[in-house]
């Protein structure tokens, strides 16, 4: 009798050494409760088994804000967007000075310019954020506050048309609800940590539609009526993004560590909303 046979030791297969396979403790094994590498077991509170899926740890879930790892990110995310934020408003403000200027001389190619080196900024800066691999450096962070800028010189002729139609009162309720229906959002996704990263299909859907039925206005003007509602399915569309990107904070965008990216996208969100907001105000008017 071979008493040297694992089997007959009641010892597994797997306890010893086989070739080409990585051994418990050796590099690139995950044992189960073991948590991934780069992250903080006392921070984290999510494990990694065998195979390689996230369990969250007993009392804690996905994108819990009690973790101190989650919420430290959560608000470098969100200092980012304040930045982000109060940049598009300082640029908006330089906007509207410029516009009245360029009106007033009579320079509307001066005024086509700055219309169209800020459409340049906005897709450059965004694709440039969205699509990097790099998840943060200062050239990323830096083209986050370009891309605010863009924002804020595109939304400029449409704010001097309002101040100078009276409308300066409409500026600041869209404001006012586009910030309690963004914060609205962000304090009840970030406090009971629903994940709404289902509803991302369905959304992407949607902003194909909205686009199509953008391009066909360009060529066939709606009626009055129709693009209002068109502009209401936008902040509909985009309440419903706000959502989803608030979800990927603490998930998505944690898990990649790009805080720069995450603050973009809730950038965006927060002023497309802000943008049709103004638009339906402004056309009730008439």
């Amino acid at each position: 009798m071979n008493h040297n046979d694992p089997y007959r030791n009641n010892q597994q297969p797997g306890n010893y050494p086989q070739q080409g396979y990585p051994q418990q403790g050796q590099q690139g094994y995950y044992q189960q409760g073991a948590y991934a590498p780069g992250y903080d077991q006392a921070q984290q509170g999510f494990a990694v088994d065998q195979y390689g899926n996230v369990i969250a740890a007993e009392g804690a879930y996905e994108g819990d804000l009690s973790n101190p790892a989650v919420a430290a990110f959560a608000k470098r995310v969100y200092g980012y967007f304040a930045g982000a934020l109060a940049t598009a408003t300082a640029a908006s403000a330089g906007g509207v000075f410029a516009v009245e200027h360029f009106v007033a001389t009579g320079n509307m190619a001066a005024l086509n310019g700055m219309r169209i080196g800020a459409l340049v900024a906005f897709f450059a800066s965004f694709l440039f954020v969205a699509f990097t691999r790099k998840s943060h450096s200062p050239l990323k962070t830096g083209l986050l506050f370009v891309f605010a800028s863009s924002c804020g010189f595109m939304i400029a002729p449409l704010i001097t048309f309002m101040i100078a139609g009276g409308m300066g009162m409409s500026i600041i309720f869209a404001f006012g609800i586009t910030t309690v229906v963004f914060g609205g959002i962000t304090v009840y996704t970030l406090s009971t940590g629903k994940d709404f990263r289902s509803l991302g299909g369905f959304l992407f859907i949607g902003l194909l539609v909205v686009l199509g039925l953008v391009i066909v206005n360009i060529f066939v003007p709606f009626p009055n009526m129709l693009s209002r509602i068109i502009m209401g399915a936008i902040v509909v569309l985009f309440v419903g993004y706000t959502l989803y990107d608030t979800s990927k904070v603490t998930r998505d965008y944690f898990y990649a560590n790009d805080a720069v990216g995450a603050a973009m996208m809730l950038f965006y969100d927060f002023f497309i909303l802000f943008k049709y907001i103004l638009i339906l105000l402004a056309s009730s008017r008439d």
